[in-house]
C-alpha cells in the first residue's frame, strides 16, 4: 500500500518556512519525493497508513492544504507514463514493495 502526499501551499507570510519544515519532516519519515509537491511512501497495511495519517495531521501547516491519498499496490501499477521514461529506483526496485532504499 502507497500513501500520497500532495502539498499545496499558500502565498500567506510564513508559509515557506512551515513548509519547509513539512518537506524536511516527510523525508526523514521516509517518503520519497516524486514531484515537486508531491511525496509517497510505502505501508505494509491500512492500520500503518491511519497512523501517518494521525503524524502528518499534527505536522501539517495551517495554511495551504496538504491531501492525502492511499492506493494498494495493484491501483498504482496501474498508473499510465504518457512522457519520459522510468526513473532509477524504478528500475532498481520495480513493483517489490519489501525492498528498502
Amino acid at each position: 500500500m502507497r500513501l500520497i502526499a500532495i502539498l499545496s501551499p499558500t502565498d500567506k507570510w510564513g508559509t515557506k518556512t512551515e513548509y519547509t519544515k513539512l518537506r524536511k519532516f516527510l523525508q526523514k519519515d521516509g517518503y520519497i519525493r516524486i514531484a515537486p509537491e508531491v511525496y509517497m511512501r510505502i505501508v505494509q497495511n491500512r492500520k500503518a497508513s491511519e497512523k501517518h495519517y494521525r503524524r502528518l495531521d499534527q505536522v501539517a501547516p495551517k495554511t495551504g492544504t496538504v491531501r492525502l491519498l492511499r492506493l494498494t499496490e495493484r491501483q498504482y501499477n496501474n498508473i499510465y507514463m504518457v512522457t519520459g521514461e522510468t526513473d532509477y529506483q524504478e528500475k532498481t526496485v520495480g513493483i517489490n514493495c519489501h525492498i528498502m532504499i
